[in-house]
């Protein structure tokens, strides 16, 4: 599980969050069998759906979704009210550039969109969209919150990966969200934050999150420690409902065959189907008339 910290900081006017998030970002490389590059990348988008975490309901989920232009395709990752995360791309096993030893995500998404959906678990969600402005993820996360949400937002995110595994992965969001803080206040926020450095190397030298966030706003008050894991709501039973969606006569030729499998584009997980089940997914799709 993944280790967040969150809080307030100078009478209420910062918010902020950090995440040592090697495990879970670890797990979606697992999972989706990803190559070291769209490790980075996916595991920078699933740091700041961490990030956003302490922030959402319980059961609300923040969905972003990079639409992009480049080889990798989609990166959408997910966090929820409860402290999970999701995500999957389109190409896994993409190849990208290497520039001083480290992999340049920007490479392999080369603009698009990034389209930014709050479900409140109410009848509409509600959605965003703004360009990508430089395809390396953290930027153009704070682009969103600036210009969709008019939260002025530091955001860090970094993902140390090799052929082996990840070494290293997380980051840190500081928002302000009452802009009476002084101008004095900032400006030194904003000198801490470019001296700062890399949070992976931070993380990877065993400093703490509570060190890191001292480093960058100077010191802390009271924060909350909570895990974060990836997590899915997939099952069995939408397997099943995923079935349905398929024609009738796609159906019967899966009976005839005595098997079908469903995988959760999500978490990977496999959904196992035999005749009997089609058989029943025959009947039930007859039954709706469609």
């Amino acid at each position: 599980m993944g280790r967040l910290i969150y809080g307030y900081a100078f009478g209420g006017k910062i918010r902020f969050s950090a995440v040592d998030s090697r495990d879970f970002v670890s797990e979606a490389m697992r999972r989706h069998g990803l190559s070291p590059i769209a490790t980075a990348a996916l595991g920078r988008a699933l740091t700041a759906a961490a990030l956003a975490t302490p922030w959402l309901a319980e059961t609300e989920t923040l969905t972003l979704d990079f639409e992009t232009k480049g080889p990798i395709g989609r990166i959408v990752a997910q966090g929820r009210g409860n402290f999970t995360v999701r995500g999957y791309v389109s190409n896994p096993k993409v190849e990208g550039t290497v520039r001083n030893g480290k992999f340049v995500v920007s490479s392999i998404v080369g603009g698009g969109s990034l389209r930014v959906v709050r479900d409140l678990g109410l009848k509409t969600p509600l959605v965003s969209q703004v360009p990508i402005v430089s395809g390396e993820i953290a930027q153009d996360i704070a682009y969103y919150y600036a210009k969709s949400e008019q939260i002025p937002t530091a955001i860090a995110l970094g993902v140390l990966v090799s052929k082996k595994g990840v070494i290293s992965a997380g980051g840190y969001a500081i928002q302000v969200i009452d802009k009476s803080i002084s101008d004095e206040k900032l400006e030194e926020i904003e000198r801490n934050v470019k001296s700062f450095g890399e949070m992976t190397k931070h993380l990877r030298n065993g400093e703490d999150l509570e060190e890191a966030i001292i480093s960058l706003l100077g010191h802390i008050g009271d924060f909350t420690e909570v895990s974060v894991r990836y997590g899915c709501t997939c099952s069995r039973e939408k397997a099943f409902e995923s079935l349905l969606v398929l024609k009738l006569e796609e159906l019967k030729e899966m009976r005839e065959e005595g098997k079908a499998e469903v995988t959760c584009k999500w978490c990977g997980k496999r959904y196992l189907f035999d005749e009997d089940d089609l058989e029943l997914a025959v009947m039930e799709k007859a039954s709706r008339g469609s």
